[in-house]
């Protein structure tokens, strides 16, 4: 198999996109159709995000590390400081600070782009190529519009394998040894399944070094441990005081053999997220992720027979081999973390490896079609579009725009927050608190006003055999808010219980109240079978699972 590629140097060619406008169109394709969509979605935070929202609207910088080491967040600070500055700088309006992290997500991919068209291919061929399965990847949608760390994330691990790319083909680079360091510390200080990118470069690096004899390889893997030196002493201790929001167990569901097939499934382009999720479709990602495994293997296993030498001479396939090799580490150190400890296998603290897993698509397309951009220059009008260094406006415009109302038709749709309830809360007597047995409705509620929302920290229900995972984490996360910006929301249960109203005596008179009543969760139920709660009436609402019930303090009255 050949295909078309650059020279060894890897040098981004200025004739194929370092002076083009294509870049500067490619970011303005991805980041105006997100944008816009913001403004015609619900308008809800969900629960993480008011989490953010909450530390970013703090005007003391030094609380808000205090805070997101006290577990209100689970990831190290470099996200919220950096918002932080830049919200406390320019604005702290929910559209820049999504708009940031658009604007993050766009820059990824762009450099992204230039990096890998100094590869392999022509620059429209691979912006189309790059931007179809971008478009068709709904996890880019989820996760490029939220105010939380993915994007920043993203930016800085895709940064950290380039570079690691880079020392592949001059290993004894001081300047990108220094680059490398510098990059994987952020990775590290940016979100903690950075830790698995970081091992599994140092993988890398050490089979290479096994692999060649190269001792400059070892030097690599050095810089690796270095990196997580620097992290232990700068942020360890604080890493294990946020530990304990997690315990006594993860929210997140152990993986099963069909649960593995499906989040490493997300990573990857779909004609329909949701038509997977069907009962009688559950098989699909298994078969996309195996097809994809299969056609890696088929592509990798011929040019790994040619030896080291071969896969250094070529660093198109060294890049599609060290993005397979460290994709494939991050998800085996995910699955046996999980198993064996606390589960983490969660396809957004995946993400980078979707653009890692764009690329493989990228050149295994090329290897198994070589021919396929010399049949399309061979056509009379089409073939200019082909062309290194040019592109038809009307071609690229046509397909810009169809490709911008599609990403804005597709980023409309997510919705985070189970907003269903609210038409019924505006029901209830406005006089009687609410209360929520989950962080994803009390949250949001909270935040926005939208009931008198309260929520109830019981740990023996949170905790009991039975209730779900994410119970435990929801009481550990909003007793953290709570104690640090004086939610008072949050009641504890002495507290709640010690109280004969909830509110003002002449608005919620003999301590009556509401539940939002979760069949999945457990909370409310132990004050009712221990008769410390009386229930006076049950509310059937239209939404599975769910029921409202009318409740009132056994010494209420």
């Amino acid at each position: 198999m050949t295909i078309d590629q650059h020279p060894a140097s890897i040098t981004l060619s200025r004739k194929s996109a370092g002076t083009s406008l294509l870049p500067v169109g490619l970011f303005l394709l991805l980041a105006v159709p997100l944008l816009a969509s913001l403004f015609f979605r619900e308008p809800w935070l969900w629960m993480d995000e008011v989490i953010s929202y909450t530390l970013l609207s703090d005007p003391s910088l030094a609380h808000v590390n205090k805070a997101v080491v006290s577990g209100l967040d689970a990831n190290p600070p470099l996200f919220v400081n950096l918002y932080w500055l830049l919200g406390h700088s320019i604005s702290m309006k929910l559209v820049f600070l999504k708009g940031l992290s658009i604007g993050l997500f766009a820059l990824t991919v762009v450099l992204f782009f230039r990096y890998v068209t100094g590869l392999v291919g022509t620059p429209l061929v691979n912006v189309v190529v790059l931007t179809g399965i971008i478009s068709l990847t709904f996890l880019n949608y989820v996760l490029a519009t939220q105010i939380r760390t993915y994007a920043l994330y993203l930016l800085l691990t895709v940064g950290f394998v380039l570079s690691a790319h880079r020392l592949i083909h001059v290993p004894n680079s001081r300047k990108w040894l220094l680059v490398h360091l510098g990059m994987g510390c952020l990775v590290l200080m940016s979100h903690n399944v950075g830790l698995f990118y970081v091992a599994s470069s140092l993988g890398f690096f050490g089979l290479l070094w096994l692999w060649s004899g190269q001792r400059a390889y070892g030097w690599i893997a050095a810089v690796h441990l270095l990196c997580y030196g620097l992290w232990a002493v700068g942020w360890y201790p604080q890493f294990a005081i946020q530990a304990e929001a997690g315990k006594p167990h993860s929210w997140i569901p152990v993986p099963t053999l069909l649960s593995f097939f499906t989040t490493v499934g997300e990573l990857l382009p779909s004609p329909s997220s949701q038509l997977e999720h069907l009962p009688a479709l559950t098989w699909l990602p298994v078969v996309r992720v195996l097809t994809v495994a299969l056609l890696f293997g088929y592509v990798a296993l011929p040019k790994l027979r040619g030896g080291f030498r071969a896969v250094q001479s070529d660093p198109a396939f060294s890049f599609f081999l060290l993005s397979g090799v460290v994709t494939v580490g991050v998800l085996t150190i995910a699955l046996g973390v999980s198993l064996v400890h606390t589960s983490v296998f969660l396809s957004r603290y995946f993400w980078p490896s979707h653009l890692l897993l764009v690329y493989g698509l990228l050149y295994a397309g090329y290897a198994v079609f070589p021919q396929l951009q010399h049949r399309l220059r061979a056509w009379p009008r089409l073939g200019t579009l082909f062309q290194a260094g040019s592109a038809s406006i009307t071609f690229l415009a046509v397909y810009g725009l169809l490709l911008m109302g599609f990403l804005f038709f597709q980023s409309r749709k997510v919705k985070l927050f189970p907003s269903t309830i609210v038409p019924y809360l505006a029901q209830l007597d406005p006089r009687y608190p609410v209360f929520f047995e989950s962080a994803d409705y009390f949250l949001p509620i909270w935040h926005y006003r939208l009931a008198p929302a309260r929520y109830l920290l019981d740990w023996p229900s949170a905790n009991a055999p039975g209730n779900l995972p994410n119970a435990t984490v929801d009481y550990n996360i909003i007793n953290s808010l709570r104690t640090h910006y004086g939610v008072r929301a949050a009641l504890m249960t002495n507290s709640f219980l010690g109280e004969k109203t909830l509110a003002a005596p002449d608005l919620a008179p003999n301590g009556h109240f509401y539940v939002v009543d979760e069949a999945s969760r457990y909370q409310i139920e132990r004050l009712l079978r221990d008769h410390q709660v009386q229930l006076i009436r049950r509310l059937p609402i239209p939404i599975a699972g769910h029921q409202l019930l009318e409740c009132r303090l056994a010494n209420g009255g």
